[in-house]
């Protein structure tokens, strides 16, 4: 599909949540500042935090009347979402992104990321990032590509839905807002994209830089809260995957089987049997394809089916038999578990 947009590139909506962050904001708006690519607007959404946040942010405002900025306010404090569904909603480009108010861009971030525009379009284009650690979770070919979901459930491209340059239109006419109310929003969000997005660019430079913070919502959550966080959010995604059809499709059912294991394994992984018992049944019932019939489809192979037996039980032994299957390849095959959770 040719680009409908002019050789200089898409006008883009930089959407950036403000909550408790003064320590950060004037980084992450200095790094906006700095662009290169000048085609952008940026909205400022304040969730009503209690420090100097907003006040460095106006400040920022009526010290570059050179950009477009906007700051909208909140009457009380909704969250994460929210505020990304308030900036979506009031966005004008044709593009929009969403940065995270204690992370920053390199100079050339939108440069790089509207390049791939100029010639045709894409539902998305997702860049590279970088940690202080120099960590990077973009395991993908630079360049076009079709095979969206496959990929995201190969773990090819990231969940977070910072340093996403989205269709506007695209996520409008999808209904791709965030879900509010609910930590680890990202992760219904981008699965949803996944689902939805039918072709994407994949840029293979940095255009994000990531703070790892030492204090933030999630830090001094018990891991039973953030464990029973993620069987609301995987009550969202079975809700997506049986609503939208999708119950035979072997990348939902790879996604949505793969992290909830990692969930139960990384609870296994710690010693907390007793939770990873008590929240089992909820688990379960979460199942919307079992097992036998999830192998005659061609869903999972020979290799899932033993991973996913334990539906064929009654509960306690489906608990039982989890549990064994996590002892016999992860601890005594020592076959690595990737992405644990909590550590």
């Amino acid at each position: 599909m040719t680009s409908r947009y002019p050789s200089e590139g898409p006008w883009v909506s930089i959407v950036i949540p403000v909550f408790q962050v003064e320590d950060y904001i004037d980084t992450c708006l200095a790094s906006v500042a700095a662009q290169t690519y000048r085609r952008f607007e940026v909205i400022v959404v304040d969730d009503c935090g209690t420090d100097r946040s907003v006040e460095k942010a106006q400040a920022f405002i009526d010290a570059h009347p050179e950009l477009t900025v906007r700051l909208l306010h909140h009457t009380h404090n909704r969250g994460l979402s929210a505020a990304r569904n308030t900036g979506m909603a009031e966005a004008r480009g044709d593009y929009v992104y969403f940065l995270d108010s204690d992370d920053s861009l390199p100079p050339e971030a939108l440069d790089r990321l509207t390049a791939p525009l100029r010639g045709q379009d894409f539902d998305f284009v997702i860049g590279d990032y970088e940690t202080v650690e120099g960590a990077s979770m973009l395991r993908m070919p630079a360049g076009p590509s079709t095979d969206v979901l496959p990929m995201y459930a190969a773990g090819a491209w990231y969940v977070m839905a910072w340093n996403k340059l989205c269709n506007l239109r695209f996520l409008k006419e999808n209904n791709l807002f965030f879900f509010e109310g609910l930590n680890h929003e990202d992760a219904i969000w981008s699965f949803q994209l996944a689902c939805k997005a039918r072709s994407m660019y994949v840029v293979g430079e940095t255009t994000y830089r990531y703070t790892v913070r030492g204090a933030s919502i999630m830090t001094g959550m018990s891991v039973r809260k953030d464990a029973e966080l993620y069987v609301r959010v995987f009550d969202e995604i079975r809700r997506f995957i049986v609503d939208e059809g999708r119950t035979e499709g072997r990348s939902e059912y790879a996604v949505f089987e793969g992290k909830r294991c990692g969930v139960m394994y990384s609870l296994l992984w710690r010693g907390d049997t007793e939770l990873f018992k008590e929240l089992y049944p909820q688990f379960r019932r979460q199942c919307y394809l079992k097992p036998f019939r999830a192998f005659r489809l061609g869903v999972i192979g020979f290799g899932g089916l033993l991973r996913d037996l334990h539906y064929a039980l009654p509960v306690r032994w489906g608990a039982c038999y989890k549990q064994i299957f996590f002892l016999v390849v992860y601890r005594l095959l020592g076959r690595p578990l990737r992405g644990v959770i909590w550590k």
